[in-house]
């Protein structure tokens, strides 16, 4: 794995995945010495709500997990400036 890049967080920006459109994406934040290389998103689905999930790259592709569903799209902002 290697460092996300402002390119990458860009790039993913838009893109669906599993019905929700990426609205938001970052760099995690934290202590480690590999935190840099995962991500953040929050995804939004107007017949679902929201979701955020952690994910780092395999081949330059977003590997997405670990996912918070959350109903209101404030709600879902909130988790995701909070996600380290």
């Amino acid at each position: 794995m290697r460092k996300l890049t402002e390119q990458d967080l860009t790039a993913i920006i838009g893109t669906v995945h599993h019905g929700y459109t990426i609205k938001y994406a970052r760099v995690k934040q934290g202590n480690f010495s590999d935190s840099d290389h995962y991500g953040i998103v929050l995804g939004i689905d107007e017949k679902e709500g929201c979701v955020t999930w952690q994910f780092h790259l395999d081949d330059d592709t977003p590997n997405l997990y670990w996912g918070h569903y959350i109903d209101s799209e404030c709600d879902a902002l909130v988790d995701y400036n909070a996600r380290e």
